[in-house]
């Protein structure tokens, strides 16, 4: 039961985390202006509470940051590593609480250090479009099939640590189409596998260098994995709101806000159970 609780965990959260992830604006002209060597920080604060269902209920906060790091510039892209180098984790499952803690070891719950630990201080280079802010390569790690099953923590990493490398460094740039004004709206659609997000951008002000953008998107979602033999069906409806600050002069976003509400089940051995959660999230980019 610990490890199904834990993969179905996993799944809502990706999805969460999916959907509050802010895809980059593109736009035919405007470019991503950054100098090699130019470091930014993100620090991020999330919060989420979710019942999952026969009384499973999960309240987390967590705190991370990453360090991107320019390293090399091209006409058309950059390259930049990511670097997760904090990340404290407070959760509560089924009155059961689990802590983790980058700068007190000492302290952390044995199977969060095993999964963390290896993730943390490790730069991953990732190389974006300059006309856009979106990875152009797949830095994706071979997964273990065995993965969840010698330790399922592992499907809660993206809860704590924002996003993959590539969301990581792509989430810290958005670039307004050329032409828009206060008031202009625009959209895009993103489908990775069996989840589509359909997000809507709106230009609420502008002033000196800065320009404030309102945030909705819906995303759905179907996941299915088998464990054993015993197949769990995770279906989700999320609905994101927020808003965003970005320097129109170089691209890059100077803070985000997001809440996410979510909606959905999971059928397992022929029940469905409903899921509701919510996430808040807030990131500054300095």
């Amino acid at each position: 039961m610990k490890k199904i609780i834990f993969i179905l965990t996993g799944l809502l959260i990706n999805t969460l985390v999916f959907s509050q992830t802010s895809t980059p604006v593109k736009s035919p002209l405007a470019k991503i202006k950054l100098s090699n060597g130019q470091k930014i920080v993100v620090e991020s604060v999330i919060t989420i509470e979710a019942n999952l269902g026969m009384g499973m209920d999960l309240n987390s906060s967590s705190s991370s940051e990453n360090t991107l790091d320019v390293k090399n510039s091209t006409t058309n892209s950059y390259t930049i590593s990511n670097t997760l180098t904090k990340l404290k984790v407070n959760m509560n499952m089924m009155g059961q609480p689990t802590n983790y803690d980058s700068e007190k070891k000492e302290d952390n719950n044995a199977d969060m250090a095993k999964t963390f630990d290896e993730k943390l201080n490790k730069p991953v280079d990732i190389i974006i479009d300059n006309n856009t802010g979106l990875a152009l390569t797949d830095n994706k790690k071979i997964k273990n099939k065995d993965t969840d099953e010698e330790n399922p923590m592992q499907g809660l990493l993206n809860m704590f640590s924002e996003s993959s490398d590539e969301g990581v460094v792509s989430g810290a740039f958005g670039l307004i189409p050329i032409g828009k004004k206060t008031g202009d709206s625009w959209s895009d659609t993103t489908i990775e596998k069996e989840i589509k997000t359909i997000r809507s951008y709106t230009l609420r002000s502008i002033t000196a260098n800065e320009a404030l953008i309102q945030l909705d998107a819906v995303t759905t979602a179907v996941n299915k994995i088998d464990m054993q033999g015993m197949q769990i069906e995770f279906k989700s409806n999320t609905k994101t709101t927020g808003e965003m600050t970005t320097d129109i002069l170089t691209g890059q976003v100077k803070k985000k806000n997001t809440t996410s509400d979510i909606t959905g089940s999971f059928q397992l051995m022929g029940q469905d159970m409903p899921i509701t959660a919510k996430a808040i999230s807030a990131s500054t980019y300095k």
